[in-house]
């Protein structure tokens, strides 16, 4: 009879205890799972990450050669719904590139019932300074889009401590998510050094790929004088880099174009002018193709397969196998052929 006792009263302790039952089959548990980052487009493609209860690490080759690891972590997930999307999470993350004394952040949309990432929210330059910072907490879905409120740097703040708070929204045309509300980005009172800046798929430092020339001399500081046919221009920007050409089409920037003198300026993954053609199909693996165009030249195009870079490339120019021009941008103006006359 004790023993039968002891039993029931074993069976009444677990049946009071707290639960830690799995999410029901079909739902997504965002603070578990494995996600596709680039830690705010330091990666020109995404890198896997398994995260775990919110945090996770990432390395490799992909991450970037000045790095050995990122610390990641979830600062936020909310749910609603979207005209023609239907119901989608918000997923808000930082990023901290060990060793490094900054983070960054990036906020992606997934379908709530599977996970499937539909797209990211665009990057927010700060122009000449640090970009913006996401307040954890504020990120919400509601009428027909997402908001969010950020802090970004000006004139005397330090680093760590943006002043100029905006509230920022987004909507769903259809394609991509489209930045609207208040303005994202501070116009730029100071030239920006382009030399120090990373090229991706999607542009170089605070010029972003889809800007127009006006903004893009307010993101780089300095004006972009207009020269030859505006239908299809490449221009250079007053004061260099020498060696830096910007390619509008109908005032949109679609390509950027690095050339000798300039051999700073280096892609996300530090593929620059001078690189090697092994580093350059080790680092892009899998996801680059090889055409030889004669005079001894050939030409590597890296295409991302993540669908948030679909269309978008980095042209690598090879002489002696060594890279000697590189440009980047939307596929049917990456090349380095001039403009059409």
């Amino acid at each position: 009879m004790n023993s039968q006792l002891a039993s029931i009263a074993v069976k009444v302790v677990k049946d009071s205890a707290p639960s830690k039952r799995p999410p029901p089959p079909g739902a997504v548990d965002w603070k578990n799972r494995t996600y596709g980052l680039t830690c705010d487009d330091i990666a020109d493609r995404p890198v896997k990450v398994a995260v775990r209860n919110g945090t996770g690490t990432a390395g490799g080759s992909g991450i970037g050669r000045a790095y050995n690891r990122w610390e990641v972590r979830v600062q936020q997930a909310v749910q609603g719904r979207l005209p023609r999307l239907g119901s989608v999470t918000a997923v808000l993350f930082s990023c901290s590139p060990q060793p490094s004394n900054f983070f960054t952040q990036e906020l992606r949309v997934y379908r709530s019932s599977d996970g499937r990432e539909i797209a990211r929210i665009p990057h927010l330059s700060g122009g000449e300074w640090l970009p913006p910072e996401y307040q954890p907490g504020s990120v919400a879905i509601r009428k027909d889009r997402i908001s969010a409120d950020l802090k970004f740097y000006g004139s005397g703040d330090s680093h760590g401590s943006p002043s100029r708070a905006r509230h920022v929204t987004w909507i769903w045309d259809g394609k991509r998510f489209v930045t609207h509300g208040a303005a994202a980005e501070p116009e730029a009172s100071e030239r920006v050094d382009l030399s120090r800046e990373r090229i991706t798929v999607n542009g170089l430092g605070p010029l972003k790929v889809g800007m127009s020339r006006t903004q893009a001399e307010k993101a780089v500081g300095a004006s972009i004088p207009l020269a030859g046919d505006p239908a299809c221009a490449h221009l250079a920007i007053s004061g260099g880099p020498e060696g830096l050409l910007l390619r509008f089409v109908d005032d949109s920037l679609v390509a950027i174009s690095v050339s000798e003198p300039e051999t700073s300026i280096s892609t996300a993954s530090g593929i620059h002018i001078g690189s090697t053609r092994d580093d350059v199909m080790r680092t892009y693996a899998g996801e680059i193709s090889s055409t030889f165009v004669g005079d001894g030249l050939e030409e590597l195009v890296f295409a991302p397969t993540a669908p948030q870079f679909s269309g978008k490339v980095i042209v690598f120019s090879m002489r002696d196998g060594k890279v000697e021009q590189f440009v980047a941008g939307q596929r049917d103006w990456a090349n380095l052929a001039p403009c059409p006359h």
